[in-house]
């Protein structure tokens, strides 16, 4: 069948359908997009979308279930072309799907060429002849599509790439793409978002398309459709690999390793087009080939949009620095990774601000342009991309054997299951891991055999240096610029956050060699932990407080065993146990607690010895009153606004699924229904909540708190506990000059009395009053209270992720503790970027406050603990608030 879509050029890939939606366009506009479109031929027995699921491109959002019904019916339609996998599940159950297009031939001998493309991917194979390799292999492009589900062109765009991809006959471009690459297209990363943001518009819709920008159906309520089902921001999330989303997406890349990869965004609809090259500041492990490459992608893409009318932007707002996103994780590995963002109709149509309409296929004819256009770009520069590709990885293990850090050693210091979880992650990261086959004598230290090894020198070398090193360094003139940017009050040109060391936020002491150590190591793969029996015990068993206990206690706990928790140190048997130590009596328990507790070990890993005598040689005995029982505590999560949905979903996600716990997720607007009696405690995620919990409700929530309840307030919701007007934490926020906010004002800056010498320009303009200077998403080092319970499993010094602009004075002994307070300035920055202002305005003031109320307590954190879900120490410091407060 024909359809009349391209320019004769081709320039343009199809614009299939683009008249769909001329019911909801205006006559003239559908008239110009008719006029510069031209025919192709196609193989009518591919079967069109609006054949399958009732609609064509643009004329309706299509669903995530439309979508995976529509690619099986493509990949039925040309099964000698394609192949369609399915490389995951989300948590509400959607397929995860990833479409390859190449030749029948290639498709014939996928297996084959699958691992060509790993022999490219890794020089040190034996018997690698990388000309011949080169000579053979096609280039392997991967268009990402959506990770962001309201972002909706993108997945749009995915529907007609695939069909173009395989009906057209007659376009010389689509030929040479299948040529000499194959094609990989996700056509939505994030399922589940998109059925938000679906069910979401469809609700609202008008009788036709509203372009109003604040109508229904462009309106979303609380948490939007951005986010998966733990509301997570799925483009932040590639290394950290929380979500199956993206455990399932980096699997895949790792088995096909692609050249090319591309993330598909949307962005406000008041702009244009975004392509690479991309904002600085780059990641500095970004190598000058990688940089040409994006420069040449970046003129092509110029090309086909100055052919077409297209507006554009390049090298502003969207750089590559964390290598978390979907541009700089595959750039990482040795790919060219480019983000394409465009502006966003969020629904149908949308009327922007100078008149104009912007339209749901006017992003899927973009992206479309885009994407086809970096195929064949790829397709044409196939033998340079795969020769840099190997370059790349070639060179990243000759870097890593003249490097000054040729291996990073984890040490387990009481806490072995943590550093199985980071190794772990590090694997899936397609990052080789190894342990030793000895004991080894380092720094005048034995590291016991079995210990873990990462060589920098491997394939994945550049990623391991972004994810092991204390600091990945911006540029000196790009912070510079920053730094004289603020001192005008114009916004910093800072992206994301500027700090992420996994050994930082994971807790664990890392030696970094000069030299590779001098035992015998073998490959390290994850397994599951390999437990010693459960000894036998007459009185209790004592498991050390850690990560993997608490997970160990919350599902004892779940399984009706008793478990109490030692408040004070102890000794006994010769061993030292600390605060938080968590006892297990034989009495009162189960006859099959070892049984259940060896199951449970079996999965956590958690230390456990056993006793035969309760008798303890120093500090409280096991049957003292400081030995408190724990249960299984009732947990009530803030949730919908005017919480923050990420805070929400960090929140929910580290309590279920890292430890087991399952709070009952609550709307804001419900609580002055709920009986609190029924809860032990009640965490409010960071939001702003003046005005949403008040009255009686706040009454009731302080009376429950002295009844013994426990509340958690995080990052805003800790400013909002505090003053007069809330009552609930006895403390203040600051201005940026140290004055508690409570008290009104700072006074204004002194203003130097005329004269004829020169005055201080930058103090001079300085307001009067401000917030603290913002924390560009930094790590700092903190001071712990390892006395408290609050710091059970935790040394004395614990990295904390901040980001934000909060500062809280130091809370008075009369009325509680400060669990952790940022360390003084000459150690307080651990990786990233502190602003002199922040370097001395945080020393000594506090992460973690606990204020006892009545036989409660009030546990507040200044940032979130919960941050992306990577941040393993400080998700502890949360998870003990939730499991051990009940019980203090």
């Amino acid at each position: 069948m024909r359809h009349a879509r391209l320019r004769p050029d081709h320039r343009l890939v199809s614009g299939l359908m683009a008249l769909a939606f001329v019911s909801a366009v205006p006559a003239a506009v559908a008239q110009d997009r008719r006029a510069t479109l031209a025919d192709f031929r196609y193989d009518s027995t591919i079967p069109t979308l609006k054949q399958v699921v009732g609609h064509d491109h643009g004329e309706e959002v299509t669903s995530p279930e439309e979508i995976a019904v529509y690619l099986r019916a493509l990949a039925a339609a040309a099964p000698s072309r394609t192949r369609l996998i399915e490389y995951g599940r989300t948590y509400e159950g959607r397929p995860l799907l990833l479409l390859a297009i190449a030749t029948p031939a290639r498709i014939a001998a996928l297996d084959t060429i699958k691992q060509d493309l790993r022999r490219l991917a890794d020089p040190r194979l034996p018997g690698i002849d990388a000309e011949a390799l080169i000579a053979r292999t096609p280039v392997v492009v991967a268009l990402l599509h959506s990770v962001h589900g309201n972002e909706i062109s993108p997945a749009g765009a995915a529907l007609l790439e695939a069909w173009h991809l395989l009906a057209a006959e007659n376009d010389p471009r689509t030929t040479a793409i299948l040529k000499d690459a194959i094609v990989l297209i996700d056509p939505l990363q994030n399922p589940d978002g998109r059925g938000r943001f679906v069910q979401s518009t469809r609700t609202g819709r008008a009788s036709r398309p509203d372009a109003f920008a604040l109508s229904a159906e462009h309106d979303e309520p609380w948490p939007g459709g951005r986010a998966n089902h733990y509301l997570f921001d799925l483009n932040r999330d590639w290394f950290a690999q929380t979500q199956p989303e993206s455990r399932g997406r980096v699997a895949a890349l790792l088995e096909w390793m692609p050249h090319v990869v591309v993330d598909l965004h949307e962005m406000g609809g008041e702009s244009t087009f975004y392509f690479p090259p991309s904002a600085e500041p780059g990641n500095r492990h970004t190598t000058p080939s990688q940089y040409a490459a994006l420069e040449m992608f970046g003129r092509s893409l110029a090309d086909a949009f100055d052919t077409r009318g297209f507006p554009y932007f390049t090298r502003e707002v969207f750089d590559a620095f964390y290598p978390g996103y979907g541009v700089s994780w595959p750039i990482a590995q040795g790919a060219i990774g480019m983000t394409f963002e465009k502006s966003s109709a969020r629904g149908l149509a949308y009327r922007r601000d100078d008149g104009t309409l912007l339209t749901y296929m006017d992003g899927i004819v973009e992206h479309f342009t885009a994407a086809m256009t970096t195929a064949h770009t790829a397709a044409t520069h196939r033998e340079r991309l795969l020769r840099e590709f190997v370059a790349f990885r070639r060179s990243a293990i000759d870097e890593g054997q003249r490097s000054t850090v040729r291996q990073y050693v984890l040490l387990a210091n009481g806490d072995p299951g943590r550093v199985r979880h980071l190794a772990t992650l590090l694997h899936r990261n397609g990052i080789e891991v190894q342990q030793t086959t000895a004991a080894a004598t380092l720094q005048g230290r034995t590291i016991p055999a079995g210990t873990l090894v990462v060589p920098h020198a491997q394939p994945s070398g550049r990623l391991v240096r972004n994810l092991l090193d204390e600091r990945t360094e911006m540029p000196e003139d790009f912070v510079k610029a920053q730094a004289a940017r603020r001192l005008r009050r114009l916004p910093d040109q800072i992206y994301d956050v500027t700090a992420w060391s996994l050994p930082l936020l994971y807790d664990i002491e890392t030696l970094r060699l000069a030299q590779p150590i001098d035992v015998g190591t073998t490959p390290w793969t994850p397994t599951a932990p390999t437990p010693a029996p459960v000894p036998s015990a007459r009185v209790a068993w004592l498991l050390p407080w850690s990560a993997s206990t608490a997970s160990t206690v919350a599902a004892a706990l779940d399984q009706g065993v008793k478990v109490s928790v030692a408040g004070q140190p102890l000794t006994i048997g010769g061993r030292t146990w600390p605060v938080g130590t968590a006892v297990v009596r034989v009495a009162g328990n189960p006859a099959d607690t070892a049984a259940r507790l060896a199951t449970i070990v079996s999965t956590t890993g958690a230390e456990i010895v056993g006793l035969d005598s309760g008798f303890t040689e120093t500090g409280i005995s096991l049957g003292s009153g400081q030995v408190r029982a724990l249960k299984a505590p009732r947990v009530l999560l803030a949730w919908d606004a005017p919480t923050q949905s990420l805070s929400a979903g960090w929140a929910r996600y580290v309590l279920e699924r890292r430890f087991g716990i399952v709070p009952s997720a609550v709307r804001v607007g419900t609580l002055p229904r709920v009986d609190l009696t029924d809860v032990d405690v009640v965490v409010l995620p960071s939001g702003a909540y003046a005005g949403a919990i008040g009255g009686d409700t706040l009454r009731k929530l302080k009376d429950w708190i002295s009844a013994g309840g426990t509340l958690v307030v995080i990052g805003e919701a800790t400013r909002w506990a505090l003053g007069d007007a809330v009552g609930l934490l006895g403390t203040s926020a600051e201005w940026k000059d140290g004055t508690p906010i409570k008290d009104g004002p700072p006074p204004a800056p002194a203003r130097p009395a005329a004269t004829t010498q020169p005055i201080d320009l930058a103090r001079a303009i300085e307001p009067a009053r401000e917030l603290p200077t913002l924390v560009p998403g930094a790590i700092a080092n903190t001071v712990v209270d390892t006395e408290h319970w609050l710091a059970s499993g935790l040394d004395d010094s614990v990295p904390v992720s901040v980001q934000g602009q909060r500062v809280f004075s130091p809370i008075t002994l009369d009325k509680g503790r400060n669990v952790l307070v940022f360390a003084p300035k000459d150690r307080l920055v651990a990786s990233g970027i502190f602003w002199e202002e922040s370097q001395r305005q945080l020393p000594g003031k506090p992460y973690l406050m606990h204020q006892p109320t009545g036989r409660g307590h009030v546990i507040a954190f200044a940032d979130d603990p919960n941050n992306r879900a990577f941040a393993e120490a400080t998700q502890l410091l949360f998870l003990n608030a939730v499991l051990l407060g009940p019980a203090m």
